[in-house]
């Protein structure tokens, strides 16, 4: 009896050792995939500077649309062909959205100072984290909520996508808060839920470490976006001089 209570005491601490390094490996990957975004950001940033008609290209709605479509069909395609991918071709997705984004993002540091973007990137990184580490210990199970969360949360970028096409319709004012504030909650939620899921992926894929591996740049990659829209709702409430 003894011996079948030590073995699995010790298959689970094995277990949970392997979650913690395959949550670490997530989170590794994922701040490696951050660099690269605002490294990007930066140097497309200085060339926006010197060529301002590129600007106007890129930031249009008709530009914002193609963003998201091929941020949805990206995931879409390298989610369903991940078992047969190898992990280089992962980590090509998974730099590549990074410095995707980065180019997206490049104009932020010509309409915000720099204190105001330190001040809400770290105000991104606390509340992130905090969401991650409830979402990674709760026993509650957040996929019962989380579908309402992103149909609020596709909600928000619709609305926001459609006052950039009919600028009258965009929400000002006290609505707009309102609407932002709703958005925070509701990409609150994805994050947690999405830290929970990556625990019951671990669950399911141990034993297989090369498939683990590309499950953990595949959910950095998630974590990611997740990340920059945070960072995006956060500037929206509080970037204001």
């Amino acid at each position: 009896m003894n011996e079948h209570y030590n073995r699995t005491i010790g298959v689970s601490q094995e277990t949970d050792l392997g979650l913690k390094t395959f949550m670490l490996g997530t989170y590794r990957y994922m701040a490696m995939a951050m660099t690269v975004t605002a490294s990007v950001a930066y140097l497309f940033g200085q060339y926006l500077v010197a060529n301002p008609e590129m600007m106007r290209f890129i930031y249009n709605p008709m530009m914002s649309l193609v963003v998201i479509g091929v941020i949805m069909v990206g995931f879409g395609i390298v989610g369903k062909k991940l078992p047969s991918m190898s992990l280089g071709g992962v980590l090509a997705f998974l730099f590549g959205f990074a410095a995707f984004m980065g180019i997206m993002m490049s104009a932020i540091g010509i309409f915000y100072s720099p204190v105001i973007i330190a001040k809400i990137f770290f105000m991104t990184v606390g509340m992130f984290g905090g969401l991650s580490l409830f979402g990674y210990t709760t026993g509650f199970n957040l996929g019962s909520i989380v579908k309402y969360a992103v149909i609020a949360f596709m909600a928000y970028v619709g609305i926001n996508v459609l006052g950039m096409f009919i600028p009258a319709l965009a929400p000002t004012g006290v609505m707009d808060m309102v609407i932002t504030g709703v958005a925070l909650i509701a990409i609150s939620v994805i994050i947690a839920w999405e830290t929970q899921m990556l625990k019951r992926i671990y669950y399911g894929s141990a034993g297989n470490p090369e498939m683990m591996k590309k499950l953990s740049a595949f959910g950095a990659a998630s974590l990611l976006l997740s990340f920059i829209n945070l960072f995006q709702i956060l500037l929206s409430l509080f970037g204001r001089e």
